[in-house]
């Protein structure tokens, strides 16, 4: 049977080792979270050229009609 002393080094030895494995896994969410947030910035930033586009093709698109219903209904 371990004596008290060698519990005691077993028990901070375990302390230890769970204070490390703490730490690795904040390490690990923090970079986690880090990756998150850049995909999440990629992602919007795709998005707002998207809507950019679209925005721009919806004026041309706008601006054809209207050079199509000129055409149609000739001014008098």
């Amino acid at each position: 049977m371990p004596s008290g002393c060698q519990s005691q080094a077993e028990v901070q030895r375990l302390k230890d080792q769970i204070v490390q494995i703490e730490a690795s896994t904040d390490e690990q969410i923090a970079q986690l979270r880090a990756e998150a947030a850049a995909r999440e910035a990629e992602a919007a930033a795709r998005e707002a050229k998207q809507n950019r586009k679209y925005n721009k093709l919806l004026q041309q698109l706008q601006s054809m009609m209207t050079m199509f219903h000129q055409f149609q209904n000739p001014p008098s």
